[in-house]
């Protein structure tokens, strides 16, 4: 199905619409757009759901939220995946087990759990009473799709990766609490997609997948909540790819 048509299926104007590529930004929750997008038409979801600090909730209640909420997008997500997809969640370090089992659970084939490796920002968790950390899951399900690996055998293929979390004094600058490294980004994209093929970012934030999908020549679709990182992700679009 191509773009045009997909983004006509959604009744529902974007935020924001690239002049110079495929990508558009819905300002929304992504519960209210997935139903919508027709089935059976994105390739890659590349994604990192929110985290809420428990700390400012009262334990029972987050707890049925945010797992029903995850089950929510996770269902509606289905429909519109491709026969020959791939899949990436981050995930925080603290629920992975129980991210894995809900994955499992609504029947998604986990093919690997990559660890992003990061060292530049444990000091803020260092206690004596804990190992610091210095690491986040991605988990990767598909439908047995194969990835884009060199034929050449390098580390990439290996399921650690080291990347420093953005910083301030970066060039690709701090945007978002939880944004993601773009050499991390671009990596994941150019191995488990192919130039012209969709891929949808459900938590968009400060917008690194739609970011790096100008830059690889794919098209994107982008939802997020949060109408400041809507215009954040946009400007970075409109700014052009530096990297």
């Amino acid at each position: 199905m191509e773009f045009e048509a997909i983004i006509k299926a959604i009744p529902i104007v974007p935020y924001y619409r690239d002049n110079q590529s495929d990508i558009v930004i819905y300002h929304a929750d992504c519960r209210s757009i997935l139903p919508l997008i027709p089935e059976k038409s994105i390739d890659l979801v590349l994604t990192d759901p929110f985290y809420v600090p428990k700390k400012n909730f009262e334990w029972k209640l987050f707890d049925e939220f945010y797992w029903d909420f995850n089950k929510q997008w996770l269902i509606e997500l289905r429909h519109c995946l491709k026969n020959e997809f791939h899949l990436f969640i981050s995930f925080s370090q603290n629920d992975m087990a129980r991210f894995d089992f809900t994955l499992r659970e609504l029947g998604f084939n986990i093919k690997s759990r990559i660890v992003w490796n990061y060292r530049n920002s444990c000091k803020a968790t260092a206690a004596d009473t804990q190992f610091a950390k210095t690491y986040e899951f991605i988990f990767h399900c598909s439908s047995g799709k194969k990835l884009n690996f060199p034929e050449k055998w390098d580390d990439r293929r290996f399921d650690v990766k080291t990347f420093a979390i953005p910083q301030s004094n970066f060039s690709e600058g701090k945007l978002h609490q939880f944004q993601k490294p773009l050499k991390l980004w671009n990596e994941i994209i150019e191995f488990s997609s192919n130039g012209n093929e969709l891929i949808l970012d459900p938590f968009l934030g400060a917008g690194t997948t739609a970011y790096c999908a100008k830059k690889l020549n794919r098209k994107c679709i982008g939802i997020e909540i949060e109408e400041c990182y809507c215009e954040i992700a946009a400007n970075r679009l409109r700014q052009g790819v530096l990297i």
